[in-house]
């Protein structure tokens, strides 16, 4: 936002009409009042860039001159704040304070005190002229700070006035409070150079806190073609990796078909390939009694025979070298063993067994299994 292109808007108390101020270029080039603004500065708009103050009745906003000067600055302005607020009428949850942002723990922290329901009035009133305040700032700071007594000046058609350590409108500054203190009067050139120079460098802002103006952020296109740049360059780099492991998965498997192949041609000197080889080799496998199918084939019918004899348990199993399944059954009646060899021989197998009894009386089978 830029100061040198600005609107100034002096909501007065009561039912009178806002007094308003458009700078450009850093000199005032219109005023006046109401909220015919940009018909009167011949505008259907203000400029994006364009800084909005708003500035609340003087009466509306307590302020508060508040030292801490044995704390850091940070930690003297949170007390300050809370000091401000406990001095108030009205309780704390219906109060907003906002305080200014000087470092320095020997000066005083000015603290603006105004109730809730006034901000959200303010604001409501800016968003219904369309405008969205940058900067909220009391009357009184718009004045000069005097070295002591006080300054007199008009805002927005209210004559305010600031101390050293006081802000009031004229109609609260009585006899008791005044005193015998000097009073200067600012001119409306002073006044009007005092709100530009605000601008730039506000001695406080209302909005902060709760009443922080929400910023959106401008979408960076340079970033979005940055990120969409190296979002590209990271998926090829994974595309390209995937695609060199599948590359070596590839010619690691023609490898080992290839090595496959020629262990193969020892026992089939016909194989031409690694699939055909396995077949020809399960086949010479099963036709003497080995290979998967072997033991397999034997296995599954064994235990697909005892399925329907719950009250028999395997209990060892071991094939021979020549193909041979050898297993040991054991039931609590040997019908039971003679139901699972019944299925056996049925199933096409051949079967031997040989009966015996172990120390706990259950009977036992020691038998073979061949396809």
């Amino acid at each position: 936002m830029s100061s040198r292109d600005a609107l100034i808007v002096v909501l007065p108390e009561g039912d009178a009409e806002p007094i308003w101020m458009r700078v450009v270029d850093g000199a005032p080039i219109q005023s006046g009042a109401g909220a015919n603004w940009l018909a009167a500065c011949g505008v259907a708009a203000l400029p994006d860039k364009a800084r909005v103050m708003l500035v609340p009745p003087a009466a509306q906003v307590a302020l508060h001159w508040i030292a801490h000067p044995d704390l850091p600055a940070r930690q003297g302005r949170a007390a300050a704040r809370l000091a401000a607020l406990a001095a108030s009428i009205l309780p704390a949850d219906q109060l907003f304070a906002a305080t200014d942002s000087q470092d320095d723990p020997a000066r005083p922290h000015i603290v603006a005190v105004a109730s809730r329901a006034d901000m959200q009035h303010w604001l409501l009133w800016a968003q219904h002229h369309g405008l969205d305040p940058d900067l909220i700032v009391p009357a009184p700071l718009l004045l000069p700070e005097p070295e002591a007594g006080f300054v007199r000046g008009q805002i927005g058609g209210e004559t305010v006035l600031r101390g050293t350590d006081l802000a009031l409108t004229a109609d609260m500054a009585l006899p008791a409070l005044i005193g015998d203190a000097l009073v200067a009067d600012a001119t409306p050139g002073m006044v009007e150079g005092r709100m530009m120079a605000v601008l730039d460098a506000p001695p406080l802002d209302l909005r902060q806190g709760d009443f922080a103006k929400r910023v959106r952020r401008a979408v960076d296109k340079q970033a979005l073609g940055r990120v969409a740049l190296w979002a590209g360059l990271i998926m090829l780099t994974c595309f390209t990796i995937a695609l060199i492991g599948i590359v070596k998965q590839h010619m690691a498997t023609s490898r080992l078909d290839r090595e496959s192949v020629a262990l193969a041609q020892q026992v089939l000197p016909g194989a031409s390939d690694a699939a055909q080889a396995q077949v020809e080799l399960e086949g010479r496998l099963a036709a003497r009694g080995a290979g998967g199918r072997a033991f397999t084939a034997p296995v599954s019918g064994l235990l697909a025979a005892m399925q329907d004899a719950p009250g028999v348990a395997l209990t060892s199993l071991s094939r021979d070298p020549d193909g041979m399944i050898r297993a040991t059954l054991a039931a609590a009646k040997a019908e039971d063993i003679n139901a699972v060899l019944l299925a056996l021989q049925a199933a096409g197998f051949t079967i031997t067994a040989t009966p015996s009894q172990d120390p706990g009386g259950r009977t036992l089978a020691d038998i073979t299994v061949r396809s």
